[in-house]
């Protein structure tokens, strides 16, 4: 699906759906989208009757490569992903803005992962184990009522690898028993997910080994002094799993009053960055006081971008 514009539609522009074995969790028989290549369309004012619309949507479908598409004005998500049937999937190079503008609790982008599937594309031999999602090269901007961020990885996603990304007002976030994500070499201008943190894990504990949460190699540039560089909403900060499930490091963090005044956030405490540093936590990533220029924000996007 390539090369088209889609406007002033009443629903989606691209719809995937496929079947499962008699209705169960197992997709082992093959029938359902797979391999789809949706690049180079040009998608905007669409959802003018049925407002969970997006430009591109798929539902127990895998492998597919969304590239180099242009989405904007739209009343929910510009891409979302149903479920995490397969993963596998492949979403580089695209533009998305003025998304949510008539709902909110989404984000730019969307996923959702409620129900495991089997299937033969993260182990031939069958398992609910997906493939990776590998989401890079996107320039994305969050505004309206796109609260989830850039990537929205709702309802206990999972096996998604976010890189090279250009996020305006979006963070990393986790919820519901979400894990196996990985958030590097990104640019957060001013991020947000529901909460304004760089990374916000909501409603879950921290992953158990193996299945942890990775953020690091970024810049995140928090906009107000005292902003939340990591913000747990249901987890203590003395809770020993955090430094099994949650890596962070070798980030660039720009806030204003730099470490003393970035904040780390827990369910009942909080302390500063400084504070979180010296106990050992996250002692790679490096806090600055002096706020960027518009223009150094918009250089390190383009190399971003470029690499």
């Amino acid at each position: 699906i390539t090369r088209n514009e889609f406007y002033s539609l009443g629903m989606s522009g691209v719809a995937l759906w496929g079947r499962t074995v008699n209705g169960t969790n197992d997709g082992r028989n093959g029938d359902q989208p797979r391999f789809t290549l949706f690049d180079g369309n040009f998608c905007h004012q669409i959802g003018l009757f049925q407002k969970q619309s997006s430009c591109y949507f798929q539902a127990v479908s895998a492998q597919n490569t969304i590239t180099r598409n242009v989405c904007f004005n739209l009343p929910r998500a510009a891409v979302n992903f149903n479920d995490g049937f397969g993963g596998g999937n492949e979403m580089a190079a695209n533009v998305l803005f003025n998304t949510c503008r008539e709902s909110s609790d989404h984000g730019a982008f969307n996923s959702w992962d409620r129900l495991p599937y089997i299937t033969n594309v993260g182990d031939p031999n069958g398992s609910t184990r997906p493939a990776w999602n590998n989401m890079h090269h996107n320039l994305i901007v969050s505004n309206y009522a796109a609260d989830g961020g850039c990537f929205d990885n709702d309802d206990g996603s999972s096996y998604y690898e976010m890189h090279h990304n250009f996020c305006v007002f979006g963070g990393h976030k986790g919820d519901f028993d979400g894990h196996s994500k990985y958030s590097h070499h990104t640019v957060y201008i001013y991020p947000v997910s529901y909460f304004k943190a760089c990374f916000s894990m909501d409603i879950q504990n921290i992953p158990p080994k193996g299945y942890g949460e990775t953020y690091s190699n970024n810049i995140c540039i928090l906009q107000d002094a005292g902003g939340m560089y990591l913000h747990f909403a249901s987890v203590e900060l003395d809770d020993p799993s955090i430094d099994v499930g949650i890596h962070m490091g070798n980030n660039s963090l720009y806030v204003p009053g730099g470490a003393e005044s970035a904040t780390v956030v827990g369910q009942s405490s909080q302390m500063s960055f400084a504070d979180w540093a010296k106990a050992g936590h996250d002692t790679t990533t490096k806090a600055n006081g002096t706020m960027p220029t518009v223009e150094e924000m918009m250089s390190w996007g383009q190399s971003i971008l470029q690499q």
